[in-house]
């Protein structure tokens, strides 16, 4: 596997994974310990702090005193997804859409799963009607993770259909502009992949070093040697980590030795 082909592999399962996270609101139950509210909204804490042993505890005590209850059965789902124990999270987002069909969120976890298990039909199938349900607040979620199975599968120009129609359901959405970018770099069409990561990273309320690093490499693509190592060379003191310095330097070199 080159190093190409495993980073565009890392960032899909980032993306994948970006999306298990639910913000459940607070009421007046979430609050009174004791109640299954309450333990399902610890649930949901834990799951959001990473700590999935005690989030999973939660997310069952709160089952446990009021069966069925939806937001805790997705929560458990979620922490088996994250756990990757894949078979346990499909069970449980299978009973949620049989007892809530319109739970559009439910099948948009579900084409997650069957992605995973290779089952790439019926991760389409879910995925579309996660993306066309009028029940779905974040279609453009379903669309991006279309987009990124049909690139599993090696259809760019799918994949692309799909980045355009979440864009129409949600203009800002930064992952869809990051794939874009990635997808038109693929194809090397470096000037059209660098305004698209650059409108990512516009539209980024975080400093993202990842979409900056794209960015650097389609410019360095082009051939703007200056432009990159401006942008190589800031970075550096941005890096979250040595591994992160690490991919700079090289890129440093690369354009230096140029």
């Amino acid at each position: 596997m080159t190093k190409k082909t495993l980073f565009i592999l890392l960032v899909m399962i980032i993306f994948l994974f970006s999306f298990c996270k639910k913000e459940v609101k607070t009421i007046p139950d979430y609050l009174k310990k004791g109640t299954a509210e309450y333990d399902m909204n610890m649930g949901y804490t834990h799951l959001n702090h990473g700590t999935l042993n005690i989030a999973m505890e939660q997310f069952k005590k709160a089952l446990k005193k009021k069966p069925g209850m939806m937001n805790a059965s997705m929560g458990l789902g979620i922490v088996y997804l994250r756990q990757m124990k894949f078979e346990d999270s499909l069970k449980e987002f299978t009973n949620i859409v049989k007892r809530y069909p319109l739970n559009a969120d439910a099948f948009n976890f579900l084409g997650v799963i069957h992605t995973e298990l290779g089952n790439y039909e019926l991760a389409k199938e879910n995925y579309l009607i996660a993306a066309n349900s009028n029940k779905y607040s974040t279609p453009e979620n379903a669309f991006l993770n279309l987009a990124l199975l049909e690139l599993k599968l090696k259809r760019p120009d799918n994949a692309l259909r799909y980045i355009e129609k979440g864009l129409i359901k949600n203009p800002e959405f930064v992952s869809l502009y990051n794939v874009k970018g990635s997808i038109f770099e693929q194809k090397g069409f470096y000037k059209e992949a660098v305004y698209n990561y650059e409108r990512a990273l516009q539209l980024s309320r975080a400093n993202d070093i990842s979409i900056k690093i794209n960015i650097a490499r389609g410019y360095i693509k082009m051939g703007k040697r200056s432009s990159a190592l401006n942008l190589l060379e800031k970075m550096l003191g941005e890096a979250p980590s040595a591994e992160v310095r690490e991919v700079i330097r090289s890129m440093i070199k690369q354009v230096e030795n140029k």
